[in-house]
C-alpha cells in the first residue's frame, strides 16, 4: 500500500477532528447536525484507510497478489464490455428518474406541499439507487454472458 493512503487517513482524521470541534463549539445551532455527521464520515473513513493500510503492510505477498488480480480483472475484455453496457443502461434509468422527479417535484410545488427536506432525501436515495442500479445491472449482464 502506498504511502499516500496513510496521509489520507491521517487527513480525514484531521478533518473529523474539525468538524467534531466546530459542531462543539456551535452548540445548538440547526449546522450542529452536518458537522456531527462530517466527524463520524471522516473519521470512520480516516479510521477505515489506516487499518487498511496497516493491514497490507504486515501482508505484503498478498497485497501483490490482490493487485495483479486487479489488473487481470481491469483488463478482461467481457467485463469491460459488460461494465460499459451496465454504465449506459444505469445513465437511462437514471434519466427517466430525474425527467420524472421533475413534473412530480413541479406539481408539488404548485400545490405547496413540498420543502427542502423532501428534496435532499430524494437526491440521497437517487445516489444511492443509481450505484445499486450499476451493480446489478452489471451481475446480471455478467451472469447472462458467462
Amino acid at each position: 500500500m502506498k504511502k499516500s493512503d496513510l496521509i489520507y487517513g491521517l487527513i480525514y482524521m484531521i478533518l473529523a477532528g474539525i468538524s467534531l470541534y466546530v459542531a462543539l463549539y456551535f452548540g445548538d445551532n440547526k449546522m450542529t447536525g452536518i458537522f456531527y455527521g462530517l466527524t463520524g464520515a471522516f473519521g470512520v473513513s480516516g479510521i477505515g484507510t489506516i487499518i487498511r493500510y496497516i493491514y497490507w503492510q504486515k501482508n505484503e505477498e498478498k497485497y501483490q497478489e490482490k493487485l495483479e488480480m486487479e489488473e487481470i480483472e481491469q483488463r478482461d475484455e467481457l467485463k469491460q464490455k459488460l461494465r460499459d453496457k451496465a454504465g449506459t443502461y444505469t445513465y437511462r434509468i437514471g434519466i427517466l428518474v430525474i425527467a420524472l422527479s421533475i413534473i412530480v417535484y413541479a406539481v408539488l410545488g404548485a400545490l405547496n406541499i413540498i420543502d427542502t427536506a423532501h428534496i435532499v432525501m430524494y437526491l440521497g436515495a437517487y445516489l444511492i439507487s443509481q450505484v445499486l442500479i450499476g451493480i446489478i445491472i452489471f451481475n446480471r449482464l455478467l451472469k447472462k454472458y458467462v
